[in-house]
């Protein structure tokens, strides 16, 4: 519920994205970084939990398969750690909002419109939250006017769960990554076959007003890979 050493809310976008990819801020928003000598001691730097802009229904990279890369498949999204900063292994078209209609034709009638209403609305509840934490120094969920639901003042959780393992859910079931099951816990393998290890998860709606009911954060210490995944109701 509070932040220790080991952890940085709302972190700025420029301590999270390489310098040469500060786009990712417009797809992408910093909820948590995290210290990895908490989880490992044999590790070191910082590693980010993100949450997508997109989707506005269905998978993230639904409709973008043309531009998807080993590290950025229908549902899940990798980079490499570059010292504490993450960079985008692969062409940043995965996120439709970043395509021309020539390099994605509309999936649906007026998806380009609508997608671009539902990301305005939510880099405006990201920012209303995070200026809530950064003044109150709690996390709580707000409605569109800023102002607590219900007029709770109950704070939510700025992690549900650090370390351990995680069992699996519907992001493990849909096959769009390749995943090694050991001890009833799924964990992912890169592409070069190393295996990742499960780091953190927070629902999404914790930080902006929606969001995956649960992101899953992983880290493979051998290439310093970080991977997102996303549960959805």
């Amino acid at each position: 519920m509070t932040a220790g050493p080991g952890l940085r809310v709302f972190p700025e976008p420029a301590d999270v994205f390489v310098p040469d990819q500060a786009e990712l801020a417009e797809h992408l928003h910093p909820l948590i970084s995290i210290d990895l000598a908490g989880i490992d001691p044999a590790w070191h730097g910082w590693i980010h939990l993100l949450s997508p802009l997109e989707p506005m229904e269905g998978f993230l990279g639904d409709h973008t398969g043309a531009f998807h890369s080993p590290l950025q498949t229908t549902n899940w999204l990798g980079f490499a750690l570059e010292g504490d900063r993450y960079r985008l292994l692969g062409d940043v078209r995965y996120f439709a909002r970043a395509t021309t209609p020539e390099e994605m034709p509309d999936p649906c009638d007026g998806f380009r419109a609508k997608l671009e209403e539902h990301c305005h609305s939510e880099e405006q509840s990201y920012r209303l939250h995070r200026d809530w934490f950064r003044r109150e120094g709690r996390l709580l969920m707000l409605d569109a006017d800023g102002v607590p639901f219900h007029g709770s003042g109950g704070a939510v959780a700025l992690l549900e769960q650090l370390g351990g393992s995680d069992e699996g859910g519907n992001w493990s079931e849909t096959g769009y990554f390749p995943l090694e099951y050991a001890d009833d816990e799924a964990r992912p393998i890169s592409p070069a076959g190393h295996r990742f290890r499960f780091v953190a998860a927070v629902p999404g709606y914790h930080y902006r007003r929606s969001g995956a009911d649960w992101i899953l954060l992983f880290f493979e210490p051998v290439e310093r890979l970080a991977l997102l995944t996303f549960d959805w109701g």
